[in-house]
């Protein structure tokens, strides 16, 4: 079922929920990780969230997955401090599907997972976070060194779109106005599993042990030898990530 979820500030999200076959499931929210067109051209073969989406739905959840702003068929333009705002607002559309207010679990990528904790750490609702190799801030990505290249890159793959207010400086600003090391501390989730590759060329790997140590006891912190960013594509983190959606 496709469905669109409206942000705080009227910006449209589209999404679509795979619904189990078992009433009253729970709910699993899939946040995808910050698109890097300049690296690597689309795989025609890869399923993308729908396909990890369809391999969670067996277990017995529902699963939603969505756009965040400027991505896909999604409204707005690529800012990245925006994107809690669109995890809430997806929230707040599920519970008017389901006749209520619900909590749900959030498996965030790397950048989604980074949202995912700034959210956890706003809405009580999200009371199970798993993330894949999420980022503990974003200073490994040295925006301040060429704003203006980056701001290039996102603009030619028309996530940055025409009417767009700012400039290169200000929306590379807004990747420092998301700390997730900070946002930890206060997680409201009841369970916390973060998931990081030892091969991972993006994330560098030491940052789950920034955020375990920011969450505390309640955290499970996994280390997956071999497995490189792109943990959805990875046979063994899907494994892993399946084995904690069992445990319910």
């Amino acid at each position: 079922m496709e469905f669109k979820a409206v942000a705080s500030d009227g910006v449209v999200i589209e999404g679509e929920l795979f619904s189990a076959s078992t009433p009253g499931s729970e709910c699993v929210v899939l946040a995808h990780g910050l698109p890097a067109p300049h690296l690597s051209a689309p795989d025609p073969d890869d399923e993308g969230y729908a396909g990890l989406a369809r391999r969670i739905v067996p277990l017995g959840y529902d699963v939603a997955v969505f756009n965040f702003r400027g991505t896909g068929e999604s409204g707005g333009h690529l800012e990245i401090d925006k994107w809690p705002d669109d995890l809430i607002a997806v929230l707040d559309f599920l519970d008017g599907h389901y006749g209520g207010r619900r909590t749900y679990t959030v498996v965030g990528s790397s950048a989604g997972g980074a949202t995912a904790i700034i959210a956890t750490a706003r809405d009580e609702r999200i009371a199970r976070l798993i993330t894949f190799a999420a980022p503990a801030d974003y200073e490994f990505l040295e925006l301040e060194n060429d704003p203006a290249q980056w701001f290039e890159i996102y603009r030619k793959a028309g996530m940055i779109r025409e009417g767009y207010p700012g400039d290169a400086q200000s929306w590379a600003a807004g990747f420092q106005k998301l700390v997730p090391k900070d946002a930890m501390v206060h997680c409201r989730a009841a369970s916390i599993t973060l998931l990081h590759g030892s091969e991972d060329e993006t994330v560098p790997p030491g940052h789950l042990e920034i955020l375990a140590g920011a969450a505390g006891e309640k955290a499970k912190a996994v280390f997956l030898p071999g497995v490189a960013h792109q943990m959805r594509r990875d046979e063994r983190a899907v494994a892993a990530l399946l084995k904690e959606l069992r445990r319910k």
